[in-house]
């Protein structure tokens, strides 16, 4: 990793106060990122029981971020899906529950996607504009849905692979966050692994000092022109698997 100097908490606040306010609310049409050192951090699998935790850190660091929220339990936790909503991050589909959609048929690919659309929208009153297979796995049946549906595709363009357990180390994640981190990036990342919202301290900090605005995938994405289905940023299918329709 390379070596990273780090500055005062209260002036890489500071430096980010203004991260993540898209273009339109500022009055004017240029893109926030086409002047900005942007990076897109998003969390998976929630609401989680880490999550207070996690807001609070992004809070503290100016920091905006996108949650990719599961369903199952959005039904459980519908007041911690509205606070994520409250604060100003956004709120992207990642269906119903753990299932890969790709083993499934096309009617039931629908109803996970969509049942879980209309259950964020109505419990924070915004819907989704953004979808994340679970896995990454997609196939024809989910670039149609997701299209009907008005989602885009965003598999994230790198991971800190917190899903290995044996990755599940504070100071391990706090590097490979750091180690992944660029201009443009989206970082996936799962609020669900408590180490992981352990190391977002540092990591914000340290990207801070660096320059970088924490902002959702929409604000990285503005300008560009979106095709519901289709898969943001396009950088060869980020790190989702397309497979075929079946």
């Amino acid at each position: 990793m390379a070596v990273r100097r780090l500055i005062p908490l209260a002036v890489a606040c500071a430096l980010a106060a203004a991260a993540a306010t898209p273009a339109q609310a500022r009055g004017t049409d240029e893109p926030y990122c086409a002047t900005h050192k942007c990076i897109a951090l998003t969390f998976d699998d929630g609401p989680g029981p880490y999550l207070q935790t996690l807001l609070k850190t992004l809070a503290a660091h100016k920091a905006k971020a996108t949650f990719f929220l599961i369903g199952t339990e959005v039904k459980k936790h519908p007041k911690l899906a509205q606070q994520i909503a409250k604060a100003g991050h956004e709120i992207g589909n990642h269906s119903w529950d753990a299932s890969y959609l790709t083993d499934l048929t096309y009617a039931q690919i629908n109803k996970k996607i969509g049942d879980t659309q209309r259950l964020i929208q109505k419990t924070t009153g915004k819907a989704p504009k953004l979808f994340r297979a679970p896995g990454g796995l997609r196939n024809g049946g989910v670039e149609e849905i997701t299209a009907k549906f008005g989602l885009i595709q965003v598999p994230g363009t790198t991971a800190t692979k917190d899903y290995i357990k044996d990755y599940r180390h504070v100071d391990l994640l706090t590097n490979r966050a750091l180690d992944v981190a660029g201009e443009g990036e989206v970082v996936l990342m799962h609020e669900t692994v408590k180490q992981t919202v352990q190391s977002m301290p540092e990591v914000l900090e340290t990207l801070t000092a660096e320059g970088y605005s924490f902002v959702t995938v929409s604000t990285l994405l503005e300008g560009q022109e979106l095709t519901p289905g289709q898969v943001y940023p396009d950088r060869s299918g980020g790190l989702g698997t397309t497979t075929d329709v079946h």
